[in-house]
Order: structure tokens, then sequence, then C-alpha cells
């Protein structure tokens, strides 16, 4: 835990305490129910889009994005070509659906069109996946935290619970969104360090982008129809497209966030921001 530094430790405290502070902060506009789950609709557009991609990317994307693109290079990105065609049907098609239903979430939407049971069953589904995700999130997380600080990683993830508990619990939906930004603020920030520092220590750089040519890691597109090999276009193009459609289009943490927005513009222009950013952050 020492060589972890003071600095650092300075820095790490202090921005557990401002995601909380943000939490307290926000609890001051909620006055109901639907305050809570949805905001008081003052978020803005950007700030839920960026929400958005702050909840997709995890610490499993920096760790297992990395080690997936060192067994299948460039063609891992295939995964990703169906952004576009994604956020078109989803911005068309769900959005308006469910924005204009009035709901707090797509589960109240169920009780209203099928009855309690459906949203019972539905959302205890949601709850038993969501709870197996963000384990493994949150286990991924904790072995960095243990690697950096000495921390145990059951410790790591108790504090990591609490302190995420805390700040939902006391501001809701705008308490999620703004933590969010500033989580995604610091996650585009030091993926774009790291990036700064890989370049300086690949050195020289057309060596390492020859060496990666030679043994097929620079081709993005593989166009392969056997269903054996993962990274392929069709897979990208197919399988990928309608797993991003639930992902973005019917799941709650997703839905959630544009049900707060101030308009149905406001959300459909948080899910551009999303979509074409995810986009360009993987390809370019």
């Amino acid at each position: 835990m020492e060589s972890f530094g003071t600095l650092n430790w300075v820095i790490v405290i202090v921005y557990l305490l401002a995601n909380l502070l943000l939490g307290w902060f926000m609890s001051r506009k909620i006055s109901t129910a639907e305050d809570y789950y949805i905001g008081d609709r003052s978020s803005p557009w950007w700030a839920i889009g960026i929400s958005v991609i702050a909840t997709y990317i995890s610490a499993l994307s920096f760790l297992g994005g990395p080690a997936w693109a060192y067994g299948d290079g460039m063609a891992a990105l295939a995964i990703h070509i169906n952004y576009p065609i994604v956020i078109f049907i989803v911005v068309v098609f769900f959005l308006p659906f469910f924005y204009s239903s009035g709901v707090a979430s797509i589960y109240d939407y169920l009780e209203r069109r099928f009855g309690k049971k459906s949203r019972a069953i539905i959302s205890a589904l949601f709850l038993v996946t969501q709870t197996i995700t963000t384990a493994s999130i949150l286990t991924a997380t904790a072995f960095v935290i243990t690697f950096a600080t000495g921390i145990e990683p059951k410790t790591a993830i108790i504090l990591m619970s609490a302190i995420v508990v805390g700040y939902t619990l006391m501001g809701g939906m705008n308490a999620v969104i703004w933590t969010d930004v500033l989580q995604g603020f610091i996650l585009f920030l030091g993926a774009g360090i790291i990036f700064y520092i890989l370049i300086g220590e690949v050195s020289p750089m057309s060596g390492a982008l020859t060496m990666l040519g030679e043994n097929d890691k620079l081709n993005p597109l593989n166009w392969s129809l056997d269903f054996s090999v993962a990274p392929t276009v069709w897979a990208g193009v197919v399988a990928m497209t309608l797993f991003h459609i639930t992902v973005y289009g019917g799941n709650q943490m997703m839905v959630q966030r544009t049900l707060g927005a101030k308009s149905m513009g406001d959300a459909k222009k948080s899910y551009l921001l999303m979509g074409f950013a995810a986009f360009f952050i993987y390809f370019l």
C-alpha cells in the first residue's frame, strides 16, 4: 500500500468524496418518487449520453478488450461495426415508444400493458442477470485495485459497493447521471494518457506495425464464414446488432437514463452522442 504513494491516495479519496458530494447535492432536488427514478428532467442531453457510455464501458472493457485484441488483432473491432445501425433502430423505434408512454421504467410499462406478474417476473430476471454482471465487474475492478494499492479484493468490493449505493440512494437518477459524467471524464482522460504513453514506449512504431502485419493482426475486417471465429464482419453486423439493440433499446440501465431527458429530442441526441462517440472511439 505504501508504494501507491500519498499523492495517489489523496487523488483517490478526493474523487470518491466528490461522488458522494454529488449524490448529496442531487438529493436536494428530490421531492417525489418520480424525481428519484427519472430525475427532475434537468440533465442536459450530453450528460445523459456520457452517462450511457460510462455505463456500458467497465473494468471488463479495459481488461478484456486489450486481451481480446492481443489474440485476434484489430479484427476484434468488427463486433462494434454495428453501432450506426443499432442507434438508428433504437432512436427511431424504441426511445419514442418508451418516452411517449410516460413510464418511470420499462417495467412500469410491462405492468400497465400485461399486469403485475409480468413486471415482477421480468424485473426479477433483470436483477438476477445484472447481479451476475455486476459481480464480475466488481471482481475485475477489485483485482486492479489490489494490484495498485494492496487492498484486499473483498475489502475493495465492499468499499466500491458502499460508495455507489450511497450516492445512488441519496440522489437517485440525477446523481447516477452526473457521477457517470465525472467518471466518464476520468475514464477518457486516463485512456488518452495510457495511449500516449504506450505510443512513446513502442519504438520504432514502423517496426511494431511491420511485426503486427506479419502476424495478421492489422486487418479489422475478417470476412470468414467460419462460425468458430468470433470477431468477423458477419458477427458484428448480424449477431452483435441484435445484442446491442437489446442493450440500448430494452435494458433498464440504459433506457432509464433517457426517460429523464428534457424532451424526446434530447433523449435521441443523447443516444446519437453515445453511438457515434463509441463508434469513433473504437475505430479511430
